[in-house]
C-alpha cells in the first residue's frame, strides 16, 4: 500500500490486484488507488491435477494450489490493462511471472518478503513448492527487492540468476508522534504509572509467546505484560491474564485487549515502556527477520525487547533502541533483562526511538522503489525502440533491393 501510495504520487498509474477467500472485491484506497481482490476458487484443482497426469500426494495437490492462484491473479490483470511493469509480491503471485512476460513482455519485479522455503516450522512438502516456484520463475525478474541484506545474501546465493538485490523493508511513514492519552493502560485495567511490556500483533506459534508469559512471573510489580492481537494462542495468553494473582489492583501481571485498527496503531503502542519481538528461532527466515515492529514500536517511542536474530540484533545496536536477549528464550533471563532496565535507560532509548524512525522512515526508502521502476520502464522502452529501429532498417533494405 506505501508502494503503490508512493508511485501514485509521481503520477503512475497504479493498480492493485490480489486474491480473497471470501467474495470479489472491487473498492479504492484513501488516496484513490483501485483495488481487486478476486474470489479464490480451488474447486478445480483436483481436475486440473489430473489432466496434467500429476502424481497424487500434497505436493502435486499445493503446486496445482498455488499456480491457480498466481493464474488468477494474472487474468485479472490481463482482462482489466496491459501493464508497464508489474511489481510481484511473495512467492504464489510469483508462480505467474513467465504469463506476465508472455502477455505484456514488460519488465516484473519481485518483491520476496520472506525466505519461503524456510518460514517457521515449514513442512517440508511445502518448502519443496514453494523453491520449485522461486526457481522456475527467477528467470523472468527483471529486478528484485527483499527487506535487509541478510535476506539478499541468502537469494544471492541460493538463486544466482536473480538481479541484485534492492533493500526495501516495511518502514513507518514519518509522522509527528501523537500525544498518548493512556488508552492502553485504560482498556488493559492499569494504572497510568504501570510500565508495559508490550506484545503487539498475531498470537501465533514460534513467536516467543509461552516465553513471555513464563518470564511474567518474574517480573517486577512495576511491570506488567500487555498483549495487543489476535490469533490461535489467545487461549493460552487468557489463562494467564485469569490465574490468581497477588498483585494489587491495577498492577496486574498479564493483561489482554483487543487489537487495534491499523491507522489508531501508534497511539495504543505509544502507551507501552517496552515493545516485545522475542521471535524463536525456527529458520532462516526469522533469524533474518525484520518484521514491521522493528519500525513501529520505535515510531510509537516505544523502545524494544528483541530475541538476538542477525538482523535485529543489528539495528537495536545500531541505534541504540532497545535490548536483545539470547534467542534460546529462558524466561527468566527475560524477566532479568526488562527488569534491570533503569528509567534513565528507558529515556535514552525513546529519544534514540526517535533518530532512528527519522533514519529509516518509508519517505527514505521510497525513492529506491521509484528508481527501481522508473529504470526498468526506461531500459525497457529503450530495448523497444531499438527493435523497432532495427525492423524498420530490415524493411528498409528489403523493399530497396525489391
Amino acid at each position: 500500500m506505501k508502494g503503490a501510495a508512493s508511485l501514485k504520487a509521481r503520477g503512475h498509474d497504479v493498480r492493485l490486484f490480489g486474491l480473497s477467500a471470501e467474495k470479489t472485491q472491487d473498492f479504492r484506497l484513501s488516496n484513490g488507488v483501485p483495488v481487486h481482490l478476486q474470489h479464490r476458487d480451488l474447486s478445480g484443482a483436483k481436475a486440473r491435477m489430473e489432466h496434467e497426469g500429476l502424481p497424487k500426494g500434497r505436493e502435486s495437490a499445493i503446486w496445482t494450489s498455488f499456480r491457480i492462484q498466481g493464474e488468477t491473479v494474472f487474468q485479472c490483470v490481463k482482462s482489466t490493462f496491459e501493464p508497464d511493469v508489474v511489481h510481484i509480491h511473495d512467492h504464489v503471485a510469483f508462480s505467474a511471472a513467465a504469463k506476465y512476460k508472455e502477455a505484456f513482455d514488460c519488465p516484473i519485479i519481485w518483491d520476496a518478503h520472506e525466505i519461503y522455503e524456510d518460514l517457521a516450522s515449514i513442512e517440508e512438502v511445502r518448502a519443496a513448492v514453494n523453491s520449485r516456484i522461486i526457481r522456475e520463475n527467477v528467470p523472468y525478474a527483471d529486478g528484485f527487492i527483499t527487506l535487509n541484506q541478510s535476506i539478499a545474501d541468502f537469494y544471492r546465493n541460493k538463486y544466482p540468476e536473480l538481479p541484485p538485490a534492492k533493500l526495501l523493508p516495511n518502514a513507518v511513514e514519518a509522522a509527528a508522534r501523537a500525544h498518548y492519552d493512556g488508552r492502553l493502560h485504560d482498556t488493559a485495567g492499569l494504572v497510568r504509572d504501570q510500565k508495559i511490556l508490550l506484545f503487539q500483533g498475531g498470537y501465533s506459534p514460534h513467536r516467543g509467546i509461552p516465553a513471555l508469559l513464563d518470564a511474567s512471573r518474574w517480573l517486577d510489580e512495576k511491570w506488567t505484560l500487555v498483549f495487543m492481537g489476535w490469533g490461535k494462542l489467545a487461549d493460552n495468553i487468557r489463562e494467564h491474564v485469569d490465574a490468581p494473582s497477588d498483585r494489587p489492583d491495577g498492577r496486574h501481571r498479564v493483561a489482554m485487549v483487543p487489537s487495534a485498527p491499523h491507522n489508531e496503531l501508534l497511539n495504543w503502542t505509544a502507551g507501552a515502556a517496552l515493545g516485545a519481538i522475542p521471535y524463536e528461532n525456527t529458520g532462516l527466515n526469522h533469524l533474518y527477520c525484520s518484521p514491521n515492529k522493528l519500525w513501529e514500536y520505535p515510531a510509537a517511542g516505544v523502545p524494544i525487547l528483541a530475541s538476538d536474530m542477525l538482523e535485529m540484533k543489528k539495528t537495536i545496536e545500531k541505534y541504540d533502541i532497545g535490548v536483545t536477549v539470547n534467542r534460546a528464550l529462558v524466561p527468566r533471563d527475560i524477566a532479568m533483562a526488562v527488569n534491570a532496565l533503569s528509567d534513565v535507560d528507558l529515556q535514552r532509548m525513546r529519544r534514540h526511538c526517535d533518530t532512528f524512525s527519522a533514519a529509516e522512515s518509508w519517505q527514505n526508502y521510497e525513492e529506491c522503489l521509484i528508481r527501481l521502476h522508473t529504470e526498468l520502464v526506461e531500459k525497457s522502452s529503450a530495448k523497444q525502440r531499438s527493435i523497432l529501429e532495427r525492423l524498420q532498417h530490415r524493411l528498409t533494405r528489403i523493399f530497396r533491393g525489391a
